[in-house]
């Protein structure tokens, strides 16, 4: 198993340094693409349960046996492993489709399936006392992610007005003392923050599901890269379909592999997934439809100057 663990802020400047020789960007036409020996892969995930078919194909060697040369490196938020691709130290990495379309507004980044999807992962979880949305004042924000997304997608299904409330910019792991010490009112967010939320006072109002908003997690790739390694992205792709395959006949194995990966306990992390589909698929005419939604809205809030087209984005016909 190789993995390592960095810390978001630090995370481009570390990896310069640890894993340039490994993970450089090939461009069409240089040594490591489909034509010569296999090019070396750095996949960037981040740490919640959702990643647990990245994290049991690296724990159990399935890109090993696959023939691949894949290192697994974890950050804080998912948007790591996207920032990687951008600043050409990674090659394939796995994030939402909201945060996938924002940063395909300042690279070559294309999404490549879809492997995992619920409607009910995503939580909002709000502070002791406040039992309703509208009591939710101050919204705790990750700029650019799908929580920023989903906190329109309440605002919006309760007629409140984004000016009516204010928005405290943080990291996902900061949330729940956010939330515990009354910095922020309630969040929106994957799994396990919602569960920390509830463990430090909160509790859940309603799942994204509620809100019209089903989350898929998307294999995401450089561009250039995919271009000259099509053989090996695709090989990639299928082994998270195996990884997912193995999930869902022994759904416990995702509570171990991710104990292992990002010490949340097996049992939790196992009840933390309940509902949420591990399958790689293709993108369907109604994923385009939606992610067009959220990279209109990304636009419309300011979020990015020129929304991504995510037909051209996501690239059909790869799982």
């Amino acid at each position: 198993m190789r993995m390592r663990a960095l810390r978001a802020a630090a995370a481009a400047l570390l990896m310069t340094v640890a894993v340039a020789a490994c993970s450089e960007n090939q461009s069409p036409g240089e040594s490591g693409g489909d034509g010569g020996t296999t090019a070396a892969v750095n996949f960037g995930v981040g740490v919640d349960p959702a990643y647990s078919p990245i994290y049991l194909a690296d724990q159990e060697n399935l890109f090993d046996r696959a023939g691949l040369d894949v290192t697994v490196t974890q950050y804080q938020e998912g948007t790591g492993g996207l920032d990687a691709i951008l600043a050409k130290q990674g090659q394939i990495t796995a994030s939402t489709e909201s945060s996938l379309l924002n940063r395909a507004t300042r690279g070559d980044i294309k999404g490549l399936a879809v492997f995992s999807q619920s409607p009910s992962f995503i939580k909002l979880v709000a502070r002791s006392g406040i039992t309703d949305v509208a009591g939710i004042k101050k919204y705790g924000v990750v700029p650019g992610t799908v929580n920023e997304y989903a906190t329109n997608k309440v605002l919006d299904s309760r007629g409140i007005s984004r000016d009516s409330v204010e928005f405290v910019n943080a990291s996902p792991a900061e949330m729940p003392a956010l939330l515990q010490r009354g910095d922020v009112d309630g969040y929106i967010m994957w799994e396990p923050w919602p569960s920390r939320g509830v463990a430090n006072g909160g509790q859940v109002l309603l799942t994204s599901g509620e809100i019209g908003y089903v989350y898929n997690l998307v294999i995401g790739v450089d561009g250039a890269w995919y271009e000259a390694n099509k053989e090996t992205a695709k090989k990639v792709v299928d082994t998270i379909g195996q990884a997912c395959e193995q999930l869902t006949a022994d759904p416990a194995k995702a509570g171990t592999v991710t104990e292992t990966a990002i010490k949340v306990p097996a049992a939790e992390a196992q009840t933390l997934l309940e509902g949420v589909q591990c399958q790689v698929r293709d993108f369907t005419d109604e994923d385009i439809q939606r992610y067009t939604e959220i990279a209109q809205f990304q636009q419309d809030s300011g979020i990015v100057n020129q929304k991504a087209d995510a037909a051209t984005v996501m690239v059909r016909g790869v799982a």
